[in-house]
């Protein structure tokens, strides 16, 4: 079965719909600035994939829109990287072959399926990768997520994560509601709580999130899209720090707090910073 067989045939998850915002026709359309970070940190090879696509190119940009993309291989499985590689180029061609009358939303999430479903055969479920991925045109954000990787938004002075973690940990959230007395720490000190429950490669994936209704950009707001590597390290005032700045010197602060901070552990890093100005 080809990459686009099925493209709109599975059942999808959604995340609330997020509200709109009114822009006034006075206004001058957004300009993005977008930079990059990307390293291996402590581990012997470099497994996370990434791609931005039109920030540099104004007609296809107004054309076509923003697209950035942020995948995590697994180190635990076969090939991390091939998987993350293969997930990008994947969701590049679909962008490509994009029908612009299709609804965004039901098109980025079948997309997420469709690749999934791609690297399964590709890898035979023997490799996996998470996926973050956003779209903006006119000003109006689209993203989709499946695993642990992170889409953050800086907007009056607070980052506020997008997307939802599909990891052990919200089952074990669940359960301490239904304890008589619920402990917060007990779920996240849990051994498994960082297992991802859902991934790209995954058999017959079930967690998909993608908002319904965009997102309206404003002047000043920022995006990070990244990996664990960031995600699981750096902290709101400190990812908050970065992403006030221009993405160049942004991305540059990302990479110093990380390799301040001198994990043992730590994993490889990637991440977009998109600025709108």
């Amino acid at each position: 079965m080809g990459l686009f067989d099925g493209l709109f045939r599975r059942g999808r998850r959604v995340t609330d719909p997020a509200p709109t915002m009114e822009r006034s026709s006075q206004e001058s359309p957004l300009r993005f600035l977008v930079s990059n970070i990307q390293g291996m940190g402590m581990r012997e090879r470099q497994e996370d994939s990434f791609a931005v696509l039109n920030a540099a190119n104004p007609r296809q940009l107004a054309q076509e829109g923003l697209f950035a993309v942020v995948a995590d291989g697994m180190g635990g499985m076969e090939d991390g990287k091939l998987a993350s590689e293969c997930a990008v180029e994947s969701f590049l061609e679909l962008f490509h072959g994009r029908d612009s009358t299709s609804p965004l939303p039901q098109w980025l999430g079948a997309c997420a399926h469709s690749i999934s479903d791609h690297v399964f055969r590709q890898f035979s479920g023997a490799s996996g990768t998470t996926l973050v991925a956003v779209h903006i045109q006119e000003g109006q954000l689209h993203w989709v997520s499946v695993g642990d990787s992170a889409i953050f938004l800086m907007r009056d002075g607070g980052v506020f994560q997008l997307n939802r973690e599909h990891t052990y940990l919200n089952q074990l959230y669940a359960r301490e509601l239904e304890q008589e007395v619920i402990c917060k720490e007990r779920a996240e000190q849990d051994e498994d709580a960082r297992r991802l429950t859902g991934f790209v490669g995954i058999d017959h994936l079930q967690e998909v999130d993608y908002n319904l209704r965009p997102w309206q950009l404003q002047r000043g707001d920022a995006l990070l899209l990244c990996s664990d590597g960031i995600s699981g390290v750096l902290t709101p005032p400190e990812l908050m720090e970065a992403m006030s700045m221009d993405p160049e010197e942004g991305c540059g602060l990302l990479e110093t707090m990380i390799l301040e901070k001198h994990l043992p552990a730590q994993d490889n890093y990637t991440g977009i910073l998109i600025s709108c100005k």
